[in-house]
């Protein structure tokens, strides 16, 4: 169901009579506005280069805009702290959250319908950004426009972590930047080191070697570890169950999980596309060859040993789990170290969780000729701008955008709801550099150095796929997967499948 704002205005001018009227009818205005979309507004008072900063902030004052993001907290900090906002520009910003699907939904229906109710949009990599990264704004224009305030960080590569900007503002052309990085979710290692340690004289009399998890254990390790866990509990030791995978009803963190498990072994790809820009035509898919049925059926040997409600536990109730002490062990987003590390709430904190890089693939399972790597892969949400919008509206909707992206909202952020940053001078703050290591107020930092400093770079991080398709390729990999983990179906039926379903979707 579809929310509107309690104060929401409708269209009072058609939009085709808007967008030929643009900027030229709000400049003929003088300090006067203009309604549009739903709930936004735009008042301009024209702005030079050679005007102070603070007329270039203000230039747009008196403007409503509407963000629909996911419900991420970066969005509920900036939410808590937009009157920072609205002193510094004079404009007014309603922000709308919701869960990414139901983001998903509205911003497609709005892209695509030709409308720009809500301006600024949530830009998730894959999931908004693949299927719709040609209706946004190109945001290149504005950068360094000296009518418009700016960074002084600027908004290259080299001011964001490796592959950031690539990762949400890239979609199949160069040139084109359609979203700054917003908040990050990187996959790495939440273990129990606690119990690690309690019990890794019987898993060394067993296997022959620590209970222990370094950038070096690999998914057999893990395979290994979530055996030895099972047999314990079911033998009735007073043990979790050692591992569980995302498989519950959101079709994209199924995807996730599985790419990382395959890309670890030989660097697997879904299609033979470039992973940076993606591709609207990625041509016959790789599902069914010998390396992607092998690691098919190692993913269901992985589940055969995982927690018993492995099928129900998507990312967030995956998350309950780790935190209730019922895993040992789970492949988990950054992010989710805050609520780990909250004593209120979590069986994991107080020191006993560790944090480390994704597990690394085994060499004896790849037949492709690849290479072992600690598979990681991301959702890195950005902020875009709707395209369908007139130039004013994208111009005080840039704005906001820049100011939501700062060093000093990303560190606030941080500080206040846990957030992940996505500027790499965040991490040059001394405060920052500090709270890496415990006793930390800032518990997602736990994660910084397996994140940001390993499984960020080549040749571990993986970006894509990126194709228009991107949802559909979702729910189609987390159906036949499901299938085969319940043993309904065959790894190489599963892989066989996907493929012929994966090549009629693309026409290949």
């Amino acid at each position: 169901m579809f929310h509107t704002p309690k104060n929401a205005v409708f269209k009072r001018i058609n939009r085709r009579k808007f967008l030929e009227l643009g900027g030229g009818y709000a400049s003929a205005l003088g300090v006067g506005s203009l309604t549009l979309g739903l709930g936004s507004t735009i008042t301009r008072t024209r702005a030079q280069a050679q005007s102070s900063d603070e007329a270039k902030w203000k230039q747009y004052s008196g403007s409503k805009l509407v963000f629909m993001s996911e419900n991420t907290p970066p969005s509920f900090a900036i939410r808590d702290n937009i009157k920072a906002f609205t002193d510094l520009t004079g404009i007014e910003v309603e922000i709308l959250t919701d869960d990414l699907p139901v983001v998903q939904q509205k911003v497609g229906i709005d892209l695509r319908g030709g409308k720009a109710d809500y301006v600024l949009n949530y830009v998730q990599d894959k999931p908004i950004g693949a299927p719709f990264g040609d209706f946004y704004a190109d945001m290149t224009p504005m950068f360094g426009d000296d009518t418009l305030p700016q960074d002084p960080e600027g908004y290259g590569d080299d001011a964001w972590f490796e592959n950031f900007l690539s990762a949400c503002g890239r979609f199949y052309v160069d040139g084109k930047i359609v979203a700054l990085p917003y908040d990050a979710a990187i996959a790495c290692t939440f273990y129990r080191q606690d119990l690690f340690e309690a019990n890794s004289k019987d898993f060394e009399a067993e296997f022959g070697k620590r209970l222990e998890f370094t950038a070096d254990s690999t998914w057999q390790d893990v395979i290994n570890m979530a055996a030895f866990f099972k047999k314990a509990k079911e033998a009735g030791k007073d043990v979790p169950y050692g591992y569980a995978q995302h498989m519950g009803s959101f079709a994209w963190t199924t995807q996730l999980d599985i790419q990382r498990f395959l890309f670890a072994n030989g660097r697997w790809m879904d299609w033979n596309i470039d992973d940076v820009y993606g591709s609207k035509e990625p041509g016959k898919t790789n599902w069914g060859d010998e390396q992607s049925i092998l690691m098919m059926g190692k993913f269901k040997e992985l589940a055969d040993v995982c927690h018993p409600d492995n099928l129900a536990n998507g990312t967030l109730e995956l998350n309950t789990v780790y935190q209730a002490g019922n895993i040992a062990m789970q492949t988990q987003y950054h992010e989710f170290a805050a609520s780990i590390e909250d004593e209120a709430t979590s069986r994991a904190a107080g020191g006993k969780t560790a944090y480390a890089p994704c597990p690394k693939g085994d060499p004896s399972w790849i037949v492709n000729g690849g290479q072992a790597v600690n598979g990681t892969n991301c959702g890195i949400g950005g902020i875009g701008i709707n395209g369908n919008a007139s130039e004013d509206l994208k111009r005080a909707a840039y704005i906001f955008a820049i100011w939501s992206v700062s060093k000093e909202n990303q560190f606030n952020v941080l500080k206040g709801l846990g957030g992940t940053p996505t500027r790499k001078s965040v991490l040059e703050i001394d405060e920052v550099k500090k709270a890496q290591q415990r006793p930390t107020t800032m518990p997602n930092a736990l994660t910084f150095d397996p994140v940001y400093n390993y499984g960020i770079k080549d040749p571990h991080f993986v970006l894509g796929p990126k194709i228009p398709n991107a949802n559909e390729y979702h729910s189609i990999l987390a159906g036949e997967v499901q299938l085969c983990l319940a043993g309904d179906q065959s790894p190489e039926d599963t892989c066989k499948s996907i493929q012929s379903q994966l090549d009629e979707l693309n026409n290949a």
